[in-house]
């Protein structure tokens, strides 16, 4: 594995992708661009070079990271913006966006025609796990590529996996993210149900974060607004209970329309 410092790319610098750059550019000799300036105030500062193009980040790097909204921008940047053909032959791009596995596959397959190497590296754990460095990162491509990039990665992700070939990443992802609103759903049924039995529901969270039946989202509820207040806590999810439908119906929908788009063939 190589271990020394690496130039590195990012764009992206959003909500996640910010802090993941800036830990990027402790270690790593790190290149900037950002459609809009303000996303690229205090890079300077931190050691990061700003470029005026991402034309120019890509031709001075050896890894470019991604972290854009989805896939189209994803292929208006790297395609049609020409940033495959400035990346240098034999570097690498990492996507930490979440998107489309066979999207990745043919991305990966695009790449490798132009001499180039790809990793669909979605990530978990949002902008504290960022900040904190402590994301769960699901890899799809080759175990050579990983490994040269592992030093990059794991600035910013403490969780790394080989998930399988270009896409496995991808879909490793978009499976979290059924289970996800699965967990989701049950925790907010569970809890309309014991506000509506007059359970403390701040207890109820402590309880379970303890049993068998918690889960990474009972650690979370207390993050809710109006959970710090004693007073309010049982009114803000009655408020919740008295217009489940809506809301159950939308986490229904998301999790019937992932399988239907993304698991019907399996």
């Amino acid at each position: 594995m190589r271990c020394n410092t690496l130039k590195v790319g990012f764009i992206g610098l959003g909500d996640q992708g910010g802090p993941m750059a800036e830990a990027l550019a402790e270690t790593h000799e790190l290149y900037v661009w950002a459609r809009r300036p303000k996303m690229l105030a205090g890079f300077a500062n931190k050691g990061a070079r700003l470029m005026e193009t991402a034309q120019a980040v890509a031709r001075s790097v050896e890894v470019l990271c991604l972290c854009l909204p989805g896939d189209a921008e994803l292929h208006d940047l790297v395609f049609d913006g020409g940033l495959a053909d400035a990346l240098p032959h034999g570097a690498t791009v990492i996507n930490h966006a979440t998107g489309d596995p066979d999207t990745a596959a043919l991305t990966a397959e695009r790449l490798t025609a132009k001499g180039l190497r790809y990793l669909d590296a979605p990530v978990g754990g949002g902008r504290p796990s960022a900040a904190s460095r402590s994301l769960t990162c699901f890899v799809g491509g080759d175990a050579d590529t990983l490994c040269f990039c592992t030093p990059v990665i794991a600035r910013h992700s403490s969780n790394i996996r080989l998930m399988g070939g270009p896409g496995a990443g991808q879909m490793t992802k978009l499976l979290n993210n059924a289970l996800t609103v699965s967990n989701l759903r049950n925790l907010v049924e569970v809890f309309c149900l014991a506000a509506r039995a007059g359970v403390n529901l701040l207890s109820l969270q402590a309880a379970l974060a303890t049993s068998s039946g918690g889960s990474f989202f009972t650690q979370l509820v207390c993050s809710f607004s109006g959970w710090a207040d004693s007073k309010s806590q049982q009114g803000n999810f009655r408020g919740v209970c008295r217009r489940p439908k809506p809301r159950m119906a939308k986490w229904h929908a998301a999790a019937e329309t992932t399988k239907q788009t993304q698991f019907q063939e399996i």
